[in-house]
């Protein structure tokens, strides 16, 4: 009787465990912009997500690089999604955004809102090899 109390805890702790499991990937790495025209490098800041431009094409004379740049400011994780303020080099303004790691893991989706709601957009971002 005691074994058979045993395994039905054992089974029961690996069900409670799985959803931890399923858990979706860490995003970290590196990933090409939708346009292909930076490569942006993502890993742990603390407990949450930073995003610096790894790779960008060289700037024009008398323009400074935007390789080291951070644009993913310390997103922190809700559920399946990181959440917090993106850096949009084009316009060079802030925006509140989420990435989220689609199902094959080879592709992220960042979504960037104006800051207190309103317009958004977004892009997939594909890992770069």
């Amino acid at each position: 009787m005691k074994k058979a109390a045993l395994f039905s805890l054992l089974l029961l702790s690996g069900l409670h465990a799985s959803p931890v499991l399923a858990a979706p990937a860490f995003p970290a790495g590196l990933w090409r912009v939708a346009d292909g025209s930076a490569i942006i490098r993502i890993a742990p800041c603390g407990k949450n997500v930073c995003g610096v431009i790894a790779a960008a094409p060289p700037p024009a004379a008398g323009e400074k690089s935007s390789v080291g740049q951070k644009i993913l400011i310390n997103l922190r994780r809700e559920g399946d999604v990181w959440k917090g303020p993106i850096f949009n080099l084009d316009d060079g303004k802030m925006y509140d955004g989420e990435i989220s790691a689609g199902p094959d893991t080879d592709h992220l989706k960042i979504r960037g809102c104006v800051q207190g709601g309103g317009l958004c957009g977004g892009e997939t971002w594909k890992r770069a090899r």
